[in-house]
């Protein structure tokens, strides 16, 4: 959130998943999509004065985007880049690539003058970014805070915001003490402490400022239980997700029927339904468990399966819970093992040291970006991406054609008949759609509800609450 006060994309996005202008103020698209010519804000500046020129996206665009870790095919995508004039900027695919805006959309400009000719991981800059933002880079206190101040030459408007201060809290219940306290203006909310926070007649919550994000349930395929597609989805179908949204996350979540969240029902296959195909039924899926070979044992178990989560994550905590006593009601007994976030990612990654896992991650801007990649092969064990050892050469082939297409239409046939397969796979599922949770000083801010939806936020757009 702190970097999105001072560094801006080209495009926004909304949390409907509408494109939006921005540093690019319009835009054509050839019809074969290999040809993009953007057209930029003029009179925008670098926070130390330089101009904002298409001469920066051109450097972006070339150099930059390629380490962005949802950016790869994008960037191996474009054949070249032409900067006609400071204001027009011509990219030449050498692929067409569906998401092209989207991916956008969560790239944010670096100054060609600060960081050509560098080593861009270690570039001074990173400490104290220089952006085109609304607020500018003021101090960083290690442990304790982040300021910036407001930006007196903004192209977009006037920011009325004149000093915002990041603090850094140890815990998240300490940040809800501070909301409730006053001492913060706007922070996450944890569940424990939503019905406080919303007894708070100042405090208002929200689930807007950021994207969608999805509970998935990954299993590992090398797991004897779970080598038969049809006994992974006996699995799955044994998480009570209605009850999931009614107990672990009541206040930011709404049942999942699609992997897509509901904005990208253009994607949505009217032939998959989760909640419905694949019911808890405790009578059907014991039954189907029986028929598979796994009757119930002496010790109350049909097999038992550990189940891994990122401990610090309270939803995924919550979640995992929840999944433990639904299944119990079928016998198939999980051990909970709630691990450091970072020992997490090579654990089920890199080693693939896990049975079944709950994860509450971000679905980004796109389905090719945020979701197929829970389903295609990851042979290589790259972070936040497949991590059940399957590879199915059908969803690879949908998912590289979706991301291929140019035409919405066209994308969400390839996407609907890879749910379709998806479902039949089952290495991914969803357990519920969730938000980040909020809340704002409403007697002292207004515009914090973010009307305009953006992402990131418009902070010039929040201003001192005007009251009789």
């Amino acid at each position: 959130m702190v970097g999105s006060t001072m560094m801006e994309p080209l495009v926004k996005i909304t949390d409907e998943y509408e494109i939006v202008p921005w540093l690019a103020r319009d835009w054509d698209v050839s019809d074969d999509g290999l040809e993009i010519t953007l057209r930029l804000q003029e009179d925008v500046q670098w926070h130390d004065g330089e101009a904002f020129t298409a001469e920066d996206v051109k450097f972006n665009l070339e150099e930059v985007i390629q380490y962005q870790y949802i950016a790869g095919d994008a960037a191996a995508s474009i054949g070249s880049v032409e900067a006609p004039d400071e204001h027009t900027v011509v990219i030449h695919m050498d692929e067409p690539y569906g998401p092209f805006f989207e991916m956008l959309a969560v790239q944010s400009m670096i100054p060609q003058h600060i960081y050509e000719g560098t080593d861009f991981l270690t570039n001074e800059a990173n400490s104290a970014p220089v952006g085109t933002g609304p607020m500018v880079f003021d101090s960083f206190t290690e442990g304790e805070e982040v300021v910036v101040t407001g930006n007196e030459n903004y192209w977009a408007g006037e920011v009325e915001i004149d000093r915002l201060i990041f603090p850094v809290f140890p815990d998240p219940n300490a940040q809800d003490l501070a909301l409730l306290s006053g001492e913060l203006d706007r922070g996450g909310v944890s569940a424990s402490r939503y019905e406080d926070i919303e007894a708070e007649p100042e405090l208002e919550t929200s689930t807007r400022g950021s994207m969608q994000w999805m509970a998935f349930f990954n299993m590992n395929t090398d797991v004897e239980e779970l080598q038969d597609p049809q006994v992974r989805q006996l699995v799955y179908s044994a998480i009570d997700r209605r009850r999931v949204h009614e107990v672990a996350v009541p206040h930011n979540s709404e049942l999942a029927e699609s992997i897509y969240p509901d904005p990208l029902d253009w994607a949505h296959s009217p032939n998959v339904n989760y909640l419905e195909d694949f019911a808890y039924d405790v009578e059907a899926i014991s039954q189907g468990l029986d028929d598979a070979g796994y009757p119930v044992g002496s010790n109350g178990c049909r097999f038992s399966l550990e189940l891994t989560y990122m401990a610090p994550d309270p939803n995924a905590r919550q979640i995992a819970e929840v999944v433990q006593a639904s299944m119990d009601e079928v016998g198939i007994c999980i051990d909970l093992n709630g691990i450091d976030n970072n020992v997490y990612q090579d654990l089920i990654y890199v080693e693939r040291d896990f049975e079944v896992t709950v994860l509450v991650g971000a679905t980004e801007t796109d389905p090719n970006l945020g979701i197929t990649i829970w389903h295609e092969c990851n042979e290589d064990g790259v972070h936040s991406r497949n991590p059940s050892g399957h590879c199915d050469e059908e969803l690879d082939r949908l998912a590289e054609q979706a991301l291929r297409a140019v035409d919405e239409a066209e994308r969400g046939r390839y996407l609907q008949e890879f749910e379709e397969r998806a479902a039949e796979v089952m290495v991914s599922a969803p357990i519920a759609h969730v938000w980040g949770l909020n809340a704002y000083n409403a007697q002292k801010w207004d515009g914090a509800d973010l009307p305009t939806r953006h992402i990131p936020i418009d902070w010039h757009e929040i201003r001192p609450a005007q009251r009789d």
